[in-house]
């Protein structure tokens, strides 16, 4: 099974935070989590949603 990662430092965040799963929403969906928690952002704007979507990579 393939699975995929991203880190939070990719996006440009002074952050250790990353994960992997086994597909693109899963992280998507744990990231919003992580933003909302960790750097306050209740709502990821459609842009940071892109910017997600470009930093998660195969594993």
């Amino acid at each position: 099974m393939s699975s995929v990662a991203l880190e939070c430092r990719s996006l440009g965040y002074p952050c250790e935070w990353a994960l992997r799963g086994g597909s693109p929403q899963e992280l998507v969906d744990r990231a919003r989590d992580h933003f909302r928690c960790a750097h306050g952002m209740p709502d990821l704007s459609a842009e940071m949603l892109g910017r997600i979507d470009g930093a998660i990579h195969p594993v």
